[in-house]
């Protein structure tokens, strides 16, 4: 395609499936005005809701429209990528139990290197992060499952903590398959381990990665999950698995078009945070930052799912940035707000400096991001001379959108 943004995807296959942008609009529910600004590209989508519905219509799938994954940009994008096919290799080889017949470090090593991974992937250094996963996999895969019994329970724990990892990364780096692989693989792990606080992990990735076409197998997912933990909250470790999962049920409820549902999970998080109290300093059990501040930030995300920017706007004003601990979650934070102020189109300054923002804390993140680079073309292509001028030209070359 001579044009690559979600837009011009859109009309490619609406094209291809022989469907005018009347029907289109009918089968995604939006209006045909709507549709005719987005495949201009002069509006982006900012629910991912509504990039479901299109997909469903076209029969393709979410990461065909959003271009996933994306050609390499930068020599950090490169080097992550470069990193994948040895990553896939070895998820395939620990599925199937193809691995070494011993690990080549022994687990204290093994135990520094994963929290390294995590260290990198909080930070967002993905290119980094990529290098670790696959001798990880693999060395803890030997020492858990080809090795005696005395170190299986922690290698099976660095093991979860590992695969979970990968699978946010993976995912970020827009290999859905992959990163779906790699939240099995922590599963695996996690059902060994029969501890409610590993399978709270594990269940927490797997609704993570399930490509958003897949709404209805995550809600069933969720219920059974949130249902067996709220049975077993015998530690703030379980508490803070459920809560996260809460969080996730809740953006899968709205995903699904049920906003009730989705405010009533966000409610029982939000109960749950209460009682554990205030925000975890080192990022808490798996470093899922479950607290206060992570409650209020998806309170604010779910407001622009739901169609309600002005109000996330709102809401982003009671969390100030200092207060998130997560360089991941900071990130998120600003681009969060920037969607919410571009969405109205009269914010698109705001929105830039919330995006330059993003960035500077984690460049990786934002160049991988499917909202900020179809958000920021879509204000470079509708913008003014005046407005954004060079910032914003020299955002939309560094997110590969000029």
């Amino acid at each position: 395609m001579a044009e690559d943004f979600v837009g011009a995807r859109i009309r490619y296959w609406r094209l291809k499936r022989g469907v005018s942008q009347r029907t289109l609009a009918g089968l995604a529910g939006v209006s045909q005005s709507f549709v005719s600004q987005v495949e201009a590209g002069l509006k982006e989508i900012d629910r991912r809701s509504t990039l479901v519905h299109f997909a469903d219509a076209l029969q393709v799938s979410v990461a065909e429209l959003v271009g996933q994954p994306y050609a390499p940009d930068d020599p950090q994008h490169a080097r992550a990528l470069a990193a994948v096919p040895e990553i896939r290799a070895a998820l395939v080889g620990l599925a199937y139990l193809d691995i070494p017949a011993k690990p080549s470090r022994p687990l204290a090593a093994l135990e520094a290197a994963v929290g390294e991974l995590m260290r990198c992937r909080r930070l967002c250094e993905y290119a980094d992060a990529a290098q670790l996963i696959a001798p990880l996999v693999r060395d803890l895969g030997a020492t858990a499952y080809a090795a005696g019994a005395k170190e299986v329970p922690a290698a099976l724990r660095l093991l979860a903590l590992t695969t979970h990892n990968a699978a946010f990364v993976l995912k970020y780096l827009g290999f859905v398959d992959l990163s779906l692989a790699a939240a099995e693989r922590c599963h695996d792990a996690a059902r060994d381990l029969c501890a409610p606080e590993w399978v709270g992990l594990a269940e927490y990735s797997r609704l993570h990665t399930l490509p958003p076409e897949s709404r209805a197998v995550g809600r069933k997912l969720a219920a059974a999950t949130t249902d067996r933990l709220s049975h077993e909250l015998t530690s703030p470790a379980v508490m803070q698995a459920y809560g996260m999962l809460h969080l996730t049920t809740a953006w899968t409820e709205a995903l699904a078009g049920d906003l009730d549902a989705a405010r009533s999970h966000l409610d029982e998080a939000a109960e749950v945070a209460d009682r554990i109290g205030p925000d975890p300093i080192d990022g808490g059990f798996a470093q899922m930052n479950f607290g206060p501040t992570n409650v209020a930030q998806w309170r604010m995300s779910l407001a622009l799912e739901a169609g309600e920017p002005g109000r996330a706007v709102e809401l982003s004003r009671e969390i100030h940035p200092d207060a998130i601990l997560s360089p991941s979650r900071v990130t998120a934070f600003h681009i969060d707000v920037g969607s919410a102020l571009a969405a109205s189109r009269r914010n698109d300054a705001e929105a830039l400096t919330q995006f330059i923002r993003a960035e500077r804390v984690a460049p990786q993140r934002v160049r991988l991001s499917p909202v900020v680079r179809d958000t920021v073309g879509a204000m470079l292509r509708r913008a003014r001379a005046d407005a954004g001028g060079d910032t914003l030209r020299g955002l939309a070359a560094r997110v590969g959108v000029a």
